[in-house]
């Protein structure tokens, strides 16, 4: 026993100087970006706004403008649909769903699309003047979304059924929104200048301590830190709010008046958003270093939605310029990275399903976070994930066993020099409904 307690002692004092160590160095994995857009079998002036990855292997989008859904492979090839959609329905927030289809919103309505193509619009339950804006997938296995035009939250069940919850200010103006990692959803409010939380039970909260005045929340994100991040669209900055409501600003390496608008958590465990007046995408890192990106770019192209894809790579739309652009070589290599505020980022976690279906890969991003009930336990809480059915490098995979245990043979530090193999072991003791934990259970130093 004093045998085992001094061996975890040992792993903690190493962790801490890892994450210590991580903190003081900006990451140092990422290569000159490559920038590709796709604009062949597009509607001229159809305006691509949001993008998500879909089910299929594909990535889907809308077009504003255009009153279609766009479907584009990882290749490139573009196709649209629009039987099922009324003129002027102006398809906008576009999520996948817990049912295997695309949900999206349009002007008045609720829409879903299935990989093949069709297309359905519910609206009942909607309240008169309905302006459904963006959507996402929550924790309950519906989908929610957010209505600019009666100031409520939504949910619509996969069989259609909508029911709206109410904010109750008279300003509100409720825009971005994603599941958080606590099982709540949370959302910007554009009008009242707060970011707002709903439970699955539709009680709601905004926080606005720590907000410049007339900041312009937009769009919100989950990040690999266990935090929720959003842009701020009039302010020219990016935001992180804590699960328990404590803001921090960051604008230092970001370009004035860029109007940032889309943002998501990549597959190299940084933050990505789009920046629609500065024809940029922008990177930045949990501990808020900002990096931008515009080689490639159209002049005046209005970069505005943002995904990971299902290839590995990024993916977004450009509104003005009428065109998806794919964003890759985000890293240089294939290793695991532990980056400053311990998030630890698995770039591809392969796992065993049957002789059929073969691996499937993963990529994944946890974050460290002391449990004092387990004081001499290092819990890694798996905080954003994704699936990638058309990997665009071959990497020297992580595992993920039958057990949920997991190795990782190459873990990078933040030095660009020092790596560490890892085993994880999942923590039932630790998890609860929404929140996944592993715990290390060894790790060695990777002599070459």
């Amino acid at each position: 026993m004093h045998m085992k307690i001094k061996k975890y002692s040992g792993i903690v004092v190493c962790f801490c100087f890892f994450c210590f160590f991580a903190g003081m160095l900006a990451p140092n994995n990422a290569s000159s970006l490559t920038i590709t857009e796709f604009s062949s079998g597009l509607t001229a002036g159809c305006n691509p706004r949001g993008i998500a990855s879909g089910p299929d292997g594909n990535l889907w989008f809308s077009e504003d403008s255009g009153n279609k859904i766009g479907r584009i492979t990882p290749s490139g090839v573009i196709t649209e649909f629009s039987t099922g959609l009324a003129p002027n329905s102006y398809p906008w927030g576009i999520t996948s769903g817990p049912d295997g289809n695309l949900w999206f919103t349009v002007y008045a309505g609720i829409g879903r699309i299935t990989p093949a193509g069709a297309i359905t619009v519910f609206s009942a339950g909607l309240q008169d003047y309905s302006s459904p804006v963006e959507i996402t997938a929550g924790p309950d296995g519906n989908l929610w979304f957010t209505d600019n035009g009666t100031g409520a939250i939504g949910r619509i069940t996969p069989s259609g059924a909508i029911t709206e919850f109410l904010i109750n200010l008279d300003a509100s103006s409720p825009w971005g929104i994603t599941a958080g990692p606590d099982g709540n959803l949370w959302f910007t409010d554009y009008g009242t200048n707060a970011i707002g939380r709903i439970t699955p039970s539709g009680i709601i909260s905004e926080f606005s301590t720590g907000l410049k005045a007339y900041s312009g929340p937009a769009q919100i994100a989950s990040g690999p830190d266990g935090n929720l991040w959003f842009t701020e669209y009039d302010a020219g900055a990016v935001g992180r709010i804590t699960p328990s409501g404590v803001i921090t600003e960051f604008s230092a390496g970001l370009t004035a008046t860029i109007h940032p608008w889309g943002i998501t958590s990549g597959p190299d465990g940084n933050l990505w958003i789009t920046e629609y007046s500065g024809n940029k995408i922008g990177r930045i890192t949990p501990s808020g270093v900002i990096t931008e990106f515009s080689t490639g770019l159209t002049a005046s192209g209005g970069p505005a939605g943002i995904t990971t894809g299902p290839d590995g790579n990024l993916w977004f739309t450009e509104y003005n310029g009428n065109a998806i652009g794919r964003l890759t070589d985000i890293r240089t290599g294939c290793s695991a990275t532990l980056y400053e505020n311990s998030v630890l980022n698995i770039p591809n976690l392969s796992y065993f399903t049957n002789p059929i279906l073969g691996n499937l890969s993963l990529w994944a991003n946890f974050v460290y976070e002391y449990n004092a009930t387990f004081p001499l336990l290092i819990p890694l809480k798996l905080t954003t994930f994704g699936m990638i059915k058309n990997p665009s490098s071959s990497c020297t995979a992580s595992t993920l066993y039958s057990d949920l245990s997991i190795h990782i043979p190459d873990v990078l530090l933040s030095n660009g020099v020092t790596h560490i193999w890892m085993d994880l072991n999942y923590s039932p003791a630790l998890s609860s409904i929404g929140n996944t934990y592993f715990i290390v259970k060894d790790y060695g130093l990777v002599s070459n």
